[in-house]
C-alpha cells in the first residue's frame, strides 16, 4: 500500500471535511516518531463508510452515517499519558471566535467536554464515547403570519466544531443542545471563570496588594472599574458576564515574551517554593492558561500552558510537565 505524508490528519475537522477525498488503497500518514518507530498520526480508510484514524497506534473509527452526518467513537482511557494527551485534545480541536478551543480536555484524573466556557466533566464508566458529528444542512421553517423562511437556530445543530459547517450534535445518543442547556441552568449560566473570580476575589486583592507593594503592578490609571455583572441578554448568554481588573503591569518589571493580557485574567491558583518565590497559575477568558512566578529580584515571569492543563492546580502542572511521582516535591526536580 502507497503511503502519503498529510499534516492535515491531526484535525478531525479535516478528515471528516473530506472524507470523499482519501483513498482505500493509500494510507496517510504524519510525523515520524523514532521512539515508536512508526508516524504518530495513520489514517487508513477501509472502504467507502469507514476510516481507521491511528493516533500513537490507538485506534479512532470515524463512520459515515450519510452524506451529511458521521460518528466518531474514541476510548479515553487509550489517552492517559501525556504525549497522548495532547495529541487527542489537539485531534479535536474546534474553530470559533476564540483562537485556542479544545473539545476536550484532561484534568485531575478527569476527562471533560469544553462547550467555551461550560466545562463538563466525562464520567469515568462512560470514557468510551460515541460523537455524533453533522455537516450543517440547509435547512429552514416557516413563520406565521407572513410565512417567512427563516433559518434554523445554531443550538439545534449542537456545538459548533466549524461555524456554519461542522456540528457536534451528539455525545453517546444524547442531544448536545439539552446536554448543554441542562448544565447552563446547573451553574445558573455563570462561565467557570467567573466563578473562580468570585471565588478568589479575596486571595486576588491579597496578591495584587502584595504585587503592587513590589511595583510590579500599578494600577489603572483610567477610570475603569473592577466590577463583575450581568447583562440580561438571553440571545448571547456567553457575552452576559463580563468583568476588568485595575491592575496592569509595570513593563520594567517583567521578563520573558509569552502574557497573557493582564486585563481579563483570573487568578486560579497560587503557590511557593517556601524560599524566595510565588507562583501564580492565571487563566483567561480566551480559555488560555499561564504559569507566572514573582522571583527575589521582584520581577514577573510567565509561561503559557497547553491547553488541557486549563483547571489544573500549580502542583498538577509541575508533576505533568516534569513527570514527577508522588514522592517528589514541586521544588525538588
Amino acid at each position: 500500500m502507497m503511503r502519503k505524508e498529510d499534516p492535515n490528519i491531526q484535525y478531525l475537522k479535516y478528515v471528516i471535511k473530506n472524507f470523499d477525498n482519501f483513498l482505500t488503497d493509500v494510507e496517510y500518514v504524519y510525523k515520524k516518531n523514532y521512539k515508536i518507530r512508526d508516524y504518530e498520526y495513520i489514517l487508513h480508510k477501509l472502504n467507502e463508510k469507514m476510516i481507521f484514524m491511528y493516533i500513537f497506534h490507538n485506534k479512532i473509527e470515524i463512520v459515515k452515517k450519510n452524506e451529511n452526518k458521521f460518528e466518531v467513537t474514541v476510548n479515553l482511557d487509550n489517552f492517559l499519558t501525556i504525549a497522548t494527551m495532547r495529541r487527542i485534545t489537539k485531534f479535536v480541536k474546534t474553530e470559533n471566535k476564540h483562537y485556542y478551543n479544545y473539545l476536550l480536555s484532561y484534568y485531575h484524573g478527569t476527562w471533560h467536554f469544553v462547550f467555551d466556557n461550560l466545562i463538563i466533566p466525562i464520567r469515568y464508566n462512560s470514557r468510551l464515547i460515541r460523537l455524533t458529528i453533522i455537516k450543517k444542512p440547509q435547512k429552514y421553517y416557516l413563520t406565521l403570519p407572513e410565512l417567512e423562511i427563516k433559518p434554523l437556530p445554531d443550538e439545534k445543530y449542537g456545538f459548533p466544531i466549524i461555524p456554519n459547517e461542522l456540528y457536534l450534535y451528539e455525545i453517546n445518543g444524547k442531544k448536545v443542545e439539552k446536554i448543554i442547556k441542562h448544565y447552563k441552568k446547573k451553574y445558573k449560566g455563570m462561565p467557570y471563570i467567573i466563578r473562580i473570580k468570585l471565588q478568589n476575589r479575596k486571595i486576588e486583592y491579597a496578591i495584587y496588594k502584595f504585587l503592587v507593594n513590589k511595583e510590579i503592578f500599578k494600577r489603572y490609571e483610567e477610570k475603569m472599574p473592577p466590577l463583575v455583572f450581568r447583562i440580561n441578554n438571553n440571545e448571547i448568554p456567553e457575552h452576559s458576564w463580563y468583568f476588568t481588573n485595575i491592575y496592569v503591569p509595570n513593563l520594567q518589571a517583567i521578563r520573558g515574551g509569552r502574557f497573557p493580557s493582564f486585563n481579563h485574567t483570573v487568578i486560579q491558583d497560587y503557590d511557593d517554593d517556601g524560599v524566595n518565590q510565588i507562583l501564580l497559575k492565571l487563566i483567561t477568558i480566551s480559555n488560555n492558561s499561564f504559569l507566572c512566578g514573582v522571583d527575589y529580584s521582584n520581577s514577573l515571569w510567565c509561561m503559557r500552558l497547553p491547553g488541557f492543563m486549563y483547571k489544573y492546580k500549580i502542583k498538577s502542572v509541575y508533576k505533568v510537565l516534569y513527570e514527577l511521582d508522588e514522592k517528589t516535591k514541586i521544588f525538588e526536580f
